[in-house]
């Protein structure tokens, strides 16, 4: 074998070699990408004096009104409790800064904030905890034929979930396991609220106090 024989059969054995390598490394299965999670804000405690919180990421605990007067321009959440009924709530900002026929919930100064629809969805613990880890499944959320703005008789729709009840249409309570939509129209940006299970004594009553327990998570 000469010389010039042996090289040239070397370079067709190293062409082979590396095309068998490029055509394996073209077979293999590519990677999922991972998944991005939502913002989340575990085991907060609203009530009727820490009522304000913004899910932007600027704050971990709801805050009171003299904070929140500070900032109105991110509060996006409010808490309200009907005291008639012993029943807590969720109002958006902006229909709680106007007077309406159940003005027990009037904050004037909240006319710059942002506004908040609220959804009532057939969701479970399960979807919010998918969501949690995984911020697409927002979105599935949302596409689900039973995520539907919050009717209520006499706020705008979608303004309120929870807080004193209508009755024509009959508007939303909270309840331990329920999973509520949000959406701020503002940034477009949406999430959920999960009514924790392990609320205090007695909730709604406030036996000991006005807390409600929540988790929320939003879309980054």
């Amino acid at each position: 074998m000469t010389p010039k024989f042996k090289i040239i059969l070397m370079l067709l054995t190293i062409s082979t070699l590396s095309i068998t390598s490029c055509k394996k490394d073209d077979d293999l299965p590519t990677p999922s990408p991972t998944p991005t999670a939502s913002k989340s804000f575990l085991n907060l405690t609203f009530n009727t004096t820490n009522a304000y919180f913004s899910t932007d990421g600027s704050m971990s605990t709801p805050v009171d009104s003299n904070q929140a007067k500070t900032i109105t321009s991110k509060i996006d959440i409010t808490f309200i409790f009907n005291y008639d009924y012993t029943k807590p709530g969720f109002f958006d900002p902006i229909a709680r800064s106007q007077v309406w026929y159940w003005n027990d919930y009037y904050k004037p100064w909240l006319s710059t904030a942002v506004k908040t629809e609220y959804y009532k969805t057939s969701l479970t613990k399960a979807d919010f905890d998918a969501a949690k880890t995984d911020q697409s499944k927002i979105a599935t959320c949302f596409s689900n034929s039973s995520t539907v703005l919050a009717p209520h008789g006499i706020f705008p729709t979608g303004s309120c979930i929870g807080g004193r009840q209508s009755s024509n249409p009959l508007s939303i309570m909270l309840s331990q396991g329920n999973v509520f939509g949000f959406k701020n129209t503002t940034s477009g940006k949406r999430g959920l609220i999960y009514i924790r299970l392990d609320q205090y004594s007695g909730w709604p009553m406030p036996i000991s106090n006005f807390n409600t327990k929540v988790d929320i998570i939003r879309e980054n």
